[in-house]
């Protein structure tokens, strides 16, 4: 069964409980081997799927935390060796600037129209991306002026090109809007 699409109104559109992030995020690592899943609060403090202590952090790689998700209400972040890519609710996205960007890769999708359950399965699909990185390159490109994506007041929109390397011998590509990540 769809789960409906969910009007926001002026609520932060990824506030996500404990149970949205096992079945939607969590469960899709099943059975990788190279996915150690460890859950924690906002205080970094270990925390139980079940608990009702809200989830703040769900690291994929154990201790290490070279590959982890951060929740924020308004935005969600995925760190990968030091980069970060935000996915940042666009009903918040003027508040932004460039330098709240700088350096990082900006999703320009639209999240406001889709469900938690497909939020967290489009982030699922992106750490899958990152499983075992070794290294990441990014690479920015500027967005033509007539490109369908929205203009902010503080910061332009972006295209990038992600390069991960990895022990795959077998070469993917996966695009999420205006993000291309070859792993």
């Amino acid at each position: 069964m769809q789960e409906e699409t969910v009007n926001y109104g002026s609520a932060w559109s990824m506030q996500f409980s404990n149970e949205e992030l096992y079945k939607y995020l969590i469960t899709k690592f099943d059975g990788n081997l190279d996915v150690i899943i460890r859950t924690l609060s906002d205080g970094e403090q270990e925390v139980e799927i079940t608990s009702n202590i809200p989830i703040q952090f769900i690291c994929f790689d154990g201790d290490n935390q070279d590959l982890f998700i951060s929740f924020y209400g308004n935005q969600t972040s995925i760190f990968v060796k030091d980069e970060e890519l935000m996915f940042i609710d666009e009903s918040t996205k003027d508040t932004y600037t460039t330098s709240d960007t700088f350096q990082n890769v900006v999703y320009e999708g639209t999240l406001r129209n889709l469900t938690h359950a497909e939020m967290l399965t489009l982030f699922a699909e992106v750490i899958t991306c990152f499983i075992d990185a070794r290294e990441v390159e990014i690479i920015e490109n500027e967005v033509p002026c007539d490109k369908q994506y929205k203009l902010y007041d503080y910061y332009k929109p972006h295209s990038y090109e992600i390069n991960v390397k990895n022990k795959n011998l077998d070469r993917r590509k996966k695009v999420f809007e205006n993000i291309t990540i070859n792993y």
